[in-house]
């Protein structure tokens, strides 16, 4: 399988963009747009810049400098609670 210049697959990469083309359209169904930050990382992924982990961990410290920890059980992330230990 031939590989990109960046080292994934034509095939990965081609994954990849369609990933980002679904979450652009899923975005505008809610009247959401992605700014220029999150397309840039999108890009980075879909280009075999960054890969999935990088990928992940790059949106979601851009959402959480954006929006404060997410509370959800298991992502590392949840705020401490008063009454828990």
């Amino acid at each position: 399988m031939a590989l990109t210049s960046t080292g994934i697959t034509k095939q990965e990469q081609t994954i990849r963009e369609q990933a980002y083309v679904a979450t652009v359209a899923n975005l505008r169904l809610e009247d959401l747009h992605l700014d220029e930050e999150a397309r840039g990382i999108f890009r980075s992924h879909a280009d075999g810049e960054i890969d999935d982990h990088e990928f992940s961990a790059a949106i979601g410290e851009l959402n959480e400098r954006r929006f404060g920890p997410v509370p959800v059980s298991g992502n590392g992330r949840s705020p401490q609670r008063p009454w828990s230990s």
